[in-house]
């Protein structure tokens, strides 16, 4: 009777006997026993190093971030989209670690996590999580947790109190995930709320998932089902399975990697073995072994040779359609296909997973690590890495079957790399970016779960672990599952499938004489660094001719398959497609000229960086005195490139049209000045020659993507066509800068600036500048405030008062505290504003915070009406200095003792209004109908004034979204007409000045 057990055994055993006997090769460096245990604790110190800094920093969160060295959590910590779907606030890195625990055989570690587990955990959350992560790493790792302790209690017999909680805990989770298959194919949901399931809109109108996501259930479902005596779980997976086999292409026995869950339908139909379909594959051979079932084995059959067919080009693995298995459908491979390699170990497939694994390891020295995806000439396509296992899993496997030591140097120089590269002082750190070394907030549970593992049992001797592991089958998370399961059948129907290609030789140990890795590594030595294909004819163009600007160049372009996309920065992106190639023999000569692309580029960044520039302009403060505004600028790589003493000044000239791409509408006012363009319409340098053509001696362009700033972004440094004819200096500014700029233009329209080199004395702080550009916007500066973000904090202390002014408003404490202060006698003080005043203290003495908050804007009308300066000086005063004259006013009102302000009883004259609702607005209105009636009108006059002011900033900066206070003090007087009338002429007045001035 043919074992699926002894299938798996026989293969392991026949692969090592051979290999241990005539396989290793005398080029093959033997590591020593001594390197290999100093290897094997290396590790152990690495998993520990990363496990303590979780558990002491970030536990019960789902995750350590170790460059904060704290713990991320759903919902709390920064949002980073579809990444979080894993995480479900239920401690997943330590779920996710257990039996690493026990494979160290830190056994007390193992009880005393399992113990946190029972305790902490619940799954009751409000919570949004991905189906195949919860399954894989949460119920996996609860299922292996289960078995171990079990297994544990019965052999060695410790952890006496466990009565089954993990299983328990697994079940409990199962049971939130089988919402998700509530769909019309039975294939489930990519996403579930682990309280309420499918009750949401967003989960019930979602229609797509991955092929991995669905097709890697079957495993931990059908252990859930088999220790449970529950076969609902099992039952699910086991249709889901049946329904994605049904969905392949009938023709060439591939799948697709996006589908729709209700109808079937495939939504991408790229086909591949990484990331969307990888564990899929995995868990088509992993099912028969752990279950026993034919139909797995022979559907895995079918799908491997459909992959060796059509997707495996020599050692790489590059995508194609489904329907369409000759064709392409990208030119790059993803760092999760480095599993492959050990999953065609398992297959006995030993000869490609060699090549394959070889040329994974030559991207990695290149490297430094994998990055998740680069192109079919071993250029970085996507350069983050999350410290992933893949390539550690395959290498591991590929060291059990063969026993070749190259695989130790392999895991030795992993190994080397991550201690290098991505430990830190909490834990370890995922790389952001392999070309730059530079690391992200981020350590995924997989580390511990499976990159750790591997590495440390790469180094480990069957001696060294309290488990015999050949009893085990690894999931794709690589928690462990008993071969014995299979004993545990359910009762449940078995489906058969019709079309069962029961090949003899699949079902056979791998063929002995293909088992010598070296003679398959050697053809493959040098294959990533000397990747160079050869050309005889005559190329069209190469890439030191190509310019952009010629349409015959991009329409050659287009034939190689090479299309170009401008990114919003300014720069382009050349992405090339074998597949959108007008023949072959084009795509070849694409992939040359990205090469060659790649290596202008490089030289190019070794040149020397044009200086960063900037743009001056000189403004007078309020007290008449000359301030100069100095502004970053990003110099040109064509035209004058100011340096030292060098620079331009002329007075200023808005070009118009704006962009400047056309003929000026008046060329003749452009003659003598720097001309001050915007981005866009056409390439930079094309809008320098046309100015310069009209006699400008300098140029200026203006950013149009709202919100950059200097500040935030790296220099932009505008490029050229490669023609040298431009002799003016041309610099680039971005959008704050450019506000700016055009601020001081309008306010100032004769004043002159200057282009120069950027200086080291330029670069004062953010605040120094802030608080110069507040000086030029005095009578808007609250608006301003918002538009361009930039902070205003001061604080103010008088007379035992105490003001923070803020962007929007001003906070006023009393703390009684401050030495004693004599203000200036009221001299012929109005009588409106003392009852104001009054009101206003007594708002303060009476809350229960001791505080008051004063909008800007209304603090500006009370200064510019009730302080008796002038409205021409008014205007010059900055909110500082009129929130000085405020706290006076209120020392003054505190000075008077026995006043009737500080008594209990309330003064009907007075209304203080702050954080106003629209309730409190209504029943305001109600109340004083008949009395209050003119001033809130006044009130609301000087509000459309506002909303005037508000409409014209929006047009002066690039109309950028604006927030308004909705908070007002309202100030209840009983007085003369005539008085009220003055007050409201002087504040409409004041205000069309202030926009007549804008």
């Amino acid at each position: 009777m043919f074992s699926f057990e002894n299938f798996v055994l026989n293969i392991l055993f026949s692969v090592v006997f051979l290999t241990t006997q005539t396989c290793l090769s005398k080029e093959v460096k033997h590591m020593s026993l001594n390197e290999r245990v100093q290897l094997r604790e290396e590790a152990r110190d690495m998993f520990y190093h990363a496990y303590n800094a979780y558990m002491d920093n970030a536990y019960p969160a789902d995750e350590l971030m170790p460059l904060s060295c704290t713990g991320r959590y759903r919902g709390v910590s920064p949002n980073r989209g579809d990444i979080d779907d894993s995480l479900g606030n239920f401690s997943l890195t330590l779920i996710d670690t257990l039996d690493a625990l026990v494979i160290l055989g830190d056994l007390a570690e193992f009880e005393h996590a399992v113990k946190l587990i029972i305790n902490d955990v619940t799954f009751d959350n409000d919570v949004v999580v991905s189906v195949f992560e919860t399954n894989i790493r949460v119920v996996g790792g609860l299922l292996s947790a289960h078995i171990l302790a079990e297994y544990l209690q019965q052999r060695d017999g410790i952890m006496p109190w466990y009565k089954g909680e993990l299983l328990d805990l697994a079940k409990d989770a199962g049971y939130r995930l089988l919402p998700a298959f509530n769909t019309t194919t039975g294939i489930p949901h990519s996403r579930v709320n682990m309280k309420y399931g499918l009750k949401s809109d967003r989960l019930e109108s979602a229609r797509e998932t991955c092929t991995a996501c669905a097709g890697s259930m079957i495993l931990e479902m059908a252990a859930l089902s088999r220790l449970t005596g529950e076969p609902i779980f099992e039952m699910k997976a086991q249709k889901a399975m049946d329904e994605l086999w049904k969905m392949r292409h009938r023709s060439s026995d591939l799948m697709g990697t996006v589908l729709n869950v209700h109808s079937g339908d495939w939504v991408r139909r790229d086909s591949g073995v990484g990331a969307g379909i990888d564990s899929y594959y995995e868990y088509c051979l992993k099912a028969y072994i752990l279950l026993g079932e034919n139909k797995y084995l022979n559907r895995f059959n079918r799908h491997y040779n459909a992959v060796m067919k059509y997707i495996s080009q020599g050692p790489m693995l590059l995508d194609v359609h489904m329907h369409r298995p000759h064709t392409n459908s990208r030119n790059y491979m993803d760092a999760l296909l480095a599993f492959w390699p050990g999953l065609q170990v398992l297959k006995g497939d030993i000869k490609p997973a060699v090549e394959t694994h070889e040329m994974l390891y030559q991207v990695m020295q290149r490297h430094k690590f994998i990055p998740e995806a680069f192109t079919t000439d071993f250029q970085v396509h996507w350069g983050n890495h999350p410290l992933r296992p893949e390539f550690l899993e395959s290498t591991y496997f590929l060291y059990i079957a063969t026993g070749d030591p190259y695989y130790l140097e392999v895991g030795k120089n992993v190994l080397k790399s991550l201690q290098k590269y991505a430990r830190v002082p909490c834990g370890y750190a995922a790389v952001n970016d392999v070309r730059t070394g530079k690391k992200e907030d981020r350590m995924d549970s997989f580390v511990l779960a499976e990159t750790f593992k591997y590495l440390f049992l790469l180094f480990a001797d069957k001696d060294d672990l309290i488990l015999n592991l050949d009893e085990f089958l690894f999931t794709t998370e690589g928690h462990l599952l008993p071969l014995t399961l299979s004993g545990r059948t359910m009762n449940g129907s078995k489906t058969v499938d019709l079309d069962l290609d029961d090949c003899e030789f699949d079902r056979t140990c791998p063929n002995t004489l293909r088992l010598f890795p070296e003679s398959f590594r050697k053809p493959l030595q040098n294959m990533v660094d000397e990747m160079c294909p050869k050309r005889s004819q005559k190329r069209r163009l190469t890439a030191s001719e190509f310019s952009a600007v010629n349409l015959n160049h991009l329409k050659i372009i287009k034939d190689m398959g090479i299309n170009i996309i401008a990114l919003n920065d300014g720069r382009v992106q050349l992405l090339h497609s074998f597949s959108a190639a007008r023949s072959a023999a084009d795509a070849e000569e694409g992939l040359l000229f990205m090469q060659e692309m790649v290596e202008l580029t490089k030289l190019q960044s070794e040149e020397p960086v044009p200086s960063a520039q900037a743009v001056t302009i000189a403004l007078k403060d309020a007290n008449d005195e000359e301030q100069l505004l100095v502004l970053h600028a990003g110099p040109s790589q064509f035209g004058r490139n100011l340096k030292g003493d060098q620079f331009v000044t002329a007075p200023a000239e808005l070009v118009n049209p704006i962009r400047g791409c056309e003929t000026p509408n008046e060329p003749n006012r452009i003659k003598g000045k720097i001309a001050v363009m915007e981005r866009g319409d056409c390439m930079f340098v094309d809008k320098v020659r046309n100015i310069q053509k009209y006699g400008a001696v300098g140029a200026v362009i203006l950013d149009n993507v709202p919100g950059s700033s200097a500040a935030n972004s790296p220099m932009f440094s505008m490029s050229g066509d490669g023609t040298d004819d431009v002799k003016i200096p041309a610099v680039f500014i971005f959008t704050q800068e450019a506000s700016k700029l055009l601020l001081a233009l309008n306010k100032y329209p004769q004043s002159e600036i200057t282009i120069r080199e950027l200086k080291e004395s330029d670069n004062f702080s953010q605040n120094e500048e802030e608080s110069m550009f507040q000086k030029l916007k005095i009578s808007v500066q609250e608006f301003l405030n918002k538009h361009t973000g930039l902070a205003f904090t001061k604080t103010v202390e008088l007379g035992g008062f105490r003001a923070n002014v803020g962007n929007s408003k001003v906070r006023i404490t009393y703390e009684g505290t401050q030495e004693e202060f004599t203000p200036t006698k009221d001299v012929e003080i109005n009588a409106q504003w003392i009852k104001i005043r009054k009101g206003l203290l007594k708002s303060i003495l009476t809350s229960e915070n001791r505080e008051l908050l004063v909008p800007l804007n209304i603090l500006r009308i009370y200064y510019q009406t009730l302080s008796g300066v002038s409205s021409k000086d008014a205007s010059k005063v900055d909110i500082v200095k009129q929130t000085e004259w405020l706290l006076e006013e209120l020392s003054k009102e505190y000075k008077k003792k026995d006043d009737d302000l500080v008594q209990t009883e309330p003064d009907p004259g007075i209304t203080i209004i702050t954080e106003m609702t629209e309730t409190d607005k209504d029943a305001l209105v109600k109340q004083n109908k008949n009395k209050k009636l003119k001033e809130l009108n006044s009130l609301l006059e000087d509000a459309e004034i506002i909303s005037i002011l508000e409409s014209k900033l929006d047009k002066a900066f690039n109309k950028l979204k604006l927030e308004v206070s909705d908070e007002i003090i309202v100030g209840d007087i009983k007085s003369d007409k005539q008085n009220e009338k003055n007050i409201r002429d002087n504040n409409v007045s004041n205000n069309k000045r202030n926009i007549d001035e804008l």
